[in-house]
């Protein structure tokens, strides 16, 4: 037995995406009777720029950045670690 495949108009894909915007997926599927991951494609196709992968997007731009001040910050420390042991070498000569 397979099962028939539901489709909706786009003018009741929006306004349940509407609904899920005030009320939440979970929510909103139940009530209508669809799928929740259903709601949330239709809500990513209908508003791409506020969907959960541009947050996510974002968090991974700033953890690259991060990542690129840290390498710079550990080779500045690198230099002054050999640049304090070159200095100190006047003040205190090997033993002979």
């Amino acid at each position: 037995m397979t099962k028939k495949r539901r489709t909706y108009t786009t003018e009741f894909k929006a306004d349940a995406v509407q609904m899920a915007k005030e009320q939440g997926f979970n929510k909103t599927a139940k009530d209508l009777g669809i799928a929740p991951m259903s709601l949330r494609n239709w809500s990513k196709k209908a508003d791409p720029q506020t969907t959960e992968d541009n947050a996510d997007t974002d968090w991974k731009k700033e953890a690259k950045k991060l990542q690129k001040e840290n390498q710079y910050l550990k080779k500045i420390n690198e230099v002054l670690k050999k640049s304090t042991a070159i200095f100190s070498q006047d003040e205190f000569p090997p033993f002979k």
